[in-house]
């Protein structure tokens, strides 16, 4: 009968030795028949297992997405795995390795994964790979849920003036853009009592959208 071993060694042969007879009939005692060989064939297969790799979502508030790594099958010698995230700016990996033994190879360890927060105003995606030396790699995509809002930040909407006087406000966006933004400002149609010097064009950039 074979025996389950857990390791990856194919298969392995072995030799059922068969001892001499012992009888009180003369003509069989001692007589030594011939061993028997025999191959255990193996049922394992070195691997590494990720649940889940798909369908993780994690946000710019906080919140956090998990998946598990195990091995397939058990090795003779500690195997580590490094975790690595395809765009950081979007996502980051928590630890960056996970260590197996002989002695915990079948016992899940939990990778965390976090939105890194950014100043964008889209959703990102960023895969993570799963890689140990010999081994193909695993990829997990997990997907950013953006936190960022669309809208103009104005320093002040209350600043008053004295007649032949000056003031001034400032302008910037909420959140970085994917294009220039262009911002108007101009009297309220039938103020005559203020204007803006040349009615105002401000353009903003990905560079200076903060300014």
């Amino acid at each position: 009968t074979g025996v389950n071993d857990h390791l990856d060694d194919g298969a392995v042969g072995f030799v059922v030795t068969r001892g001499a007879a012992v009888s009180s009939d003369v003509n069989y005692s001692g007589i030594n028949p011939t061993d028997v060989s025999a191959s255990n064939t193996d049922n394992d297969t070195a691997g590494i297992t990720v649940t889940p790799t798909t369908g993780l979502v994690t946000t710019e508030a906080g919140g956090t997405a998990t998946f598990t790594v195990v091995l397939n099958s058990q090795p003779t010698a500690d195997v580590t795995i490094g975790l690595s995230s395809s765009d950081t700016t979007e996502g980051t990996v928590a630890p960056a390795s996970l260590t197996f033994t002989t002695a915990n190879w079948n016992t899940p360890q939990t990778v965390t994964l976090a939105a890194a927060a950014d100043v964008d105003l889209t959703h990102g995606s960023a895969m993570f790979n799963v890689t140990s030396v010999g081994l193909p790699t695993v990829s997990v995509t997990a997907t950013e849920v953006d936190n960022d809002v669309q809208s103009l930040v104005v320093s002040s909407t209350a600043v008053s003036v004295t007649e032949g006087g000056t003031n001034t406000f400032t302008v910037r966006l909420s959140a970085q853009p994917v294009a220039n933004v262009t911002v108007n400002v101009a009297r309220v149609s039938g103020d005559t009592d203020l204007s803006v010097s040349g009615g105002v064009t401000l353009t903003f950039t990905i560079a200076n959208w903060n300014t």
